[in-house]
């Protein structure tokens, strides 16, 4: 059987990539190509397909990313979504993992691990690539733990993580809640183990990518 894929990037060369990468052993065809998500939206309503493999930003602002994603689970539950990007943010991929995505690759990976991870979601087994599970530390056939997402924070660790991505230091954000320096520290490093976040440049990340 020769799946049906529909492709969505906004890059030319990555989608050239991906086509050549499924075309290998009869395996796929990509039946349409999108490049800003309104597109990627109007081809899945009209165009039938067996799995969409999308990049996770492409521009639109406030409907890229997560709130993409989402927007697909919801109007088509059924259909196996592959994730490739250029991401490394143990955070943003469990987020992304929550949404319903099945297979999660980084856009360095071998291309060999296209194919083999269509294969996976389209038996509804969840493929993650190796750059991916060795950032968020699943070896290779375990399952990937619940644990590590937004929900796991408090309401003050977000509040806390929100004001330091808005530019506030540890200091600034002690004095404008009226709690202690160090509470508002081991606040900070609670929320980033539990995340498994470890610099600061990730929380910006995550927090933007979250658009809280």
């Amino acid at each position: 059987m020769v799946y049906r894929v529909i492709l969505a990037d906004d890059h030319p060369v990555v989608l050239k990539g991906l086509t050549l990468a499924l075309a290998k052993d009869g395996l796929a065809t990509v039946v349409a190509e999108a490049q800003s998500p309104d597109e990627l939206l109007e081809l899945l309503a009209t165009t039938p397909c067996d799995a969409l493999i999308t990049d996770f930003s492409m521009p639109a602002p406030g409907r890229d990313g997560l709130a993409l994603l989402r927007e697909v689970r919801r109007a088509y539950p059924a259909l196996p979504v592959m994730v490739i990007t250029t991401l490394a943010n143990p955070a943003l991929y469990r987020e992304i993992i929550g949404t319903g995505v099945l297979g999660l690759i980084g856009k360095s990976a071998d291309t060999r691990e296209i194919p083999e991870a269509l294969v996976e979601i389209l038996s509804n087994h969840v493929y993650l690539g190796a750059s991916v599970r060795e950032l968020i530390g699943a070896p290779p056939g375990e399952p990937l733990g619940k644990s590590g997402t937004l929900a796991d924070l408090s309401p003050r660790e977000l509040k806390i993580l929100r004001l330091f991505a808005a530019g506030n230091s540890v200091t600034d954000i002690a004095r404008a809640t009226g709690r202690g320096l160090s509470t508002i520290s081991q606040q900070k490093s609670n929320a980033m183990r539990k995340l498994r976040l470890e610099t600061d440049a990730e929380i910006f990340e995550y927090i933007e990518r979250l658009q809280l």
